[in-house]
């Protein structure tokens, strides 16, 4: 059983499009059975009346998953705040043991289990619980999705870093082109990244396309985006 936590240098940084785009790829093109896992997602998106967890429905999509969304996403708040703060908000208690039994049954059932957090690795899941000692208690190999514009630099390496010196495996950064820009940072960085991450690999660039998310969830397109620009050997070498 091979498990990819997704995790990122920051909010909106593209971790739902790399981890949808990761979970495409796995169940098109290598035919694995590959189930998703959003532990929590803030920031409900309404839709008529309805608030829908749309990060773990684009999972779901993109990885023909058949899991229920409250497998995949057990913990759904509205506040678009970190969990512990939405959680108080909302007077939600959350359960990591809970939480925890979920993971480990949907690792027992598929091939391979994309995971993706919130925020970054220092996000607080409950007090005195951030997402790396989530990521640390279940020992999760992990995929850092890194802007490719100005300040990933300093976000990327402070992640790797981090991640590190808690002994968790860093399978390689994939740096998405979110933005669309061509300027000089966006030129610069993976050359300087590549330099100063030493044994961490830069899987490669994910370019920017427009609403690749929006509406129904292309996953041949996904999974063909991600085989034409981005190494996915580490990602299974766990």
């Amino acid at each position: 059983m091979k498990v990819i936590f997704v995790t990122g240098t920051d909010t909106g940084i593209g971790k739902t499009v790399i981890s949808s785009a990761v979970s495409a790829f796995f169940s098109l093109r290598k035919k694995m059975n590959v189930g998703v896992m959003k532990p929590f997602e803030c920031g409900l998106s309404k839709t008529d009346k309805d608030l829908l967890p749309w990060d773990a429905i684009c999972l779901r999509e993109a990885s023909g998953s058949t899991d229920g969304l409250n497998i995949i996403s057990p913990y759904t708040l509205e506040a678009p705040c970190a969990p512990e703060v939405a959680a108080m908000i909302e007077h939600v208690s959350i359960d990591i043991s809970l939480v925890d039994k979920i993971f480990q049954g949907l690792k027992r059932s598929h091939d391979l289990l994309v995971i993706e957090g919130a925020g970054g690795v220092l996000v607080p899941i409950r007090e005195h619980f951030f997402f790396i000692d989530l990521i640390q208690k279940w020992n999760a190999p992990t995929l850092v999705v890194s802007r490719l514009g100005l300040g990933t630099i300093n976000h990327t390496l402070l992640t790797i870093h981090l991640l590190k010196e808690r002994g968790i495996k860093v399978l390689g950064v994939i740096l998405n082109d979110n933005a669309g820009s061509d300027d000089l940072p966006t030129q610069t960085n993976p050359t300087i990244l590549k330099k100063y991450l030493a044994d961490i690999p830069i899987l490669g660039i994910f370019p920017h396309v427009k609403d690749l998310i929006k509406g129904n969830v292309d996953r041949e397109r996904m999974a063909d985006i991600l085989a034409k620009n981005i190494n996915t050997d580490p990602l299974l070498e766990q």
